[in-house]
């Protein structure tokens, strides 16, 4: 069952998503540089579509996401994709169908990620290769010391934990995996402004989820200004820093 809330927030942040997605762009340039991508490409959590030109096996792509609002700008930006609406968790795909699944920032919105991982095992072909990009725990510090609501996101063990892995010898007991990297990386990107920072989580579709329900139009003004000196005092030369920290796991179905 599709969450209508999320699905409808990230719909709407659909035409704008180009424009924020810095911290996109970056993780998506390190998940593919270690990425094995080949035949039928899953794409889940698409957001308005990815360019996969540079994997020259992949046949062709499936661009699925909970938002319909973001397949159709994929269907605008990429209309040689097929496009899927559904939930990770509950994918509308036949089993052992896709050579690749790729997912560059959604699976961390599951409310049940190894419900999502056991899907992705469902619909990949014996030694079909996943590559993920999953926001993790200890990210979005700044945004509690600005007073902002936000996600508890997930450990890299618990992450693991989803494809058997119980220890850090990263051997699965999971028969039905194997692991081929794992790491956790940090990610800083900067902002000129507070509005600039909210509008780079919000402009993706996470406000929902990441920044709470804090939005600038629910603060009073002496509350607002207090959060913009704040951010100010956070500031580098490069601007005001919003720290993640990224889980990148690729792995093969045995």
């Amino acid at each position: 069952m599709l969450d209508k809330s999320v699905a409808d927030t990230f719909s709407h942040a659909a035409s704008l998503y180009k424009q924020h997605d810095v911290l996109q762009r970056i993780t998506a340039k390190t998940l593919q540089g270690n990425a094995i991508l080949t035949g039928h490409l899953a794409d889940i959590g698409c957001g308005p579509g990815t360019c996969f030109s540079d994997f020259s096996s992949v046949s062709n792509v499936t661009a699925i996401d909970i938002a319909a609002g973001m397949l159709e700008q994929v269907r605008l930006n990429y209309p040689q994709y097929s496009t899927l609406n559904c939930d990770a968790q509950s994918l509308t795909l036949s089993a052992n169908s896709v050579d690749s699944v790729y997912s560059n920032l959604a699976l961390q919105w599951c409310d049940d990620f190894p419900k999502a991982v056991n899907e992705i095992e469902r619909v990949l072909v014996d030694n079909g290769v996943c590559s993920l990009a999953i926001v993790a725990d200890g990210s979005l510090p700044e945004l509690q010391t600005l007073g902002f609501r936000t996600n508890q996101f997930a450990s890299m063990p618990s992450l693991l934990s989803a494809f058997g892995v119980k220890d850090a010898s990263m051997q699965s007991c999971n028969s039905n995996w194997m692991v081929l990297q794992a790491k956790v990386e940090k990610v800083t990107v900067y902002f000129d402004s507070l509005r600039s920072l909210l509008y780079s989580i919000k402009g993706v579709g996470a406000s929902a989820g990441q920044a709470g329900s804090q939005s600038r139009a629910m603060l009073s003004k002496s509350a607002w200004q207090e959060r913009v000196v704040l951010a100010q005092g956070l500031a580098t030369e490069k601007g005001i820093p919003l720290t993640y920290h990224i889980a990148y796991i690729h792995a093969k179905k045995r």
